[in-house]
């Protein structure tokens, strides 16, 4: 017969040493999961790799605006203009060409329509400066030019992105040893990690009004400079 069942105080002696087991098997389970649940030293930080690098490539518009009471006539001669433009354009070797878009839209006075304006621009592209330099000189007979842009090309951006990509992570190492040794910790794991290339944004020349009229006969100058391209490193390190 189960000793317990003997006598009242004994089945008294038996609930309190249940509880007691259950207690403590509770308290030892509640521990355990207190241990797994302390928040981890974790320590999230960024760095950045940054070059200057010269500029290869240059990207300019050029384009004509015109107005007329009669918008069929005024689209034929702008198409007129563009199309000599863009035909004189394709004859220059290194030089990649291709037309912008159509715009037009009408101009009111006093609620009248008075009169349309139309707009078109010719995109030109190069590594050539000289050379594009000098077909910009042509075309501002008859077109203005609007803007001029030097950037890193695709090509070189991609040779040089793999050195700031390298030296970004080495000094993403750097830091992290920086902070473990600093914290006092043993070691340290890498829970995350990000790079980005990002990409630089290219110089917009400026161009003086001479030069955005149609008078100039000289190859413009322009100063290519150059592009900061910097590679930016996030990332989560956990201290032990």
């Amino acid at each position: 017969m189960n000793p317990c069942m003997r006598r009242p105080k004994a089945n008294s002696l038996c609930r309190v040493a249940a509880l007691a087991l259950l207690l403590s098997a509770v308290a030892s389970t509640g521990a355990v999961a207190g241990e797994r649940c302390l928040p981890a030293r974790r320590v999230s930080f960024a760095v950045e790799h940054s070059e200057e690098v010269g500029n290869d490539w240059m990207r300019a518009v050029a384009g004509v605006t015109d107005e007329d009471r009669d918008p069929a006539r005024l689209a034929a001669r702008i198409n007129a203009t563009m199309a000599a433009a863009l035909a004189r354009a394709k004859k220059v070797a290194g030089v990649q060409v291709k037309s912008g878009g159509y715009s037009t839209y009408p101009i009111s006075r006093d609620g009248r329509l008075e009169r349309w304006r139309a707009s078109q621009d010719l995109v030109l592209e190069s590594r050539d400066f000289e050379t594009l330099s000098g077909l910009l000189a042509e075309l501002q007979q008859t077109l203005e030019v609007r803007s001029v842009v030097f950037s890193v090309s695709r090509e070189r951006r991609r040779e040089i992105e793999d050195g700031l990509v390298r030296r970004a992570l080495e000094r993403f190492e750097e830091r992290a040893r920086l902070i473990r040794d600093t914290l006092g910790a043993r070691s340290y794991e890498l829970v995350e990690v990000r790079v980005d290339t990002g990409g630089s944004r290219p110089p917009l020349v400026p161009l003086r009004a001479e030069m955005q009229g149609r008078s100039a006969v000289r190859p413009p100058a322009f100063e290519a400079g150059t592009s900061k391209l910097t590679v930016r490193v996030e990332g989560t390190i956990e201290l032990e």
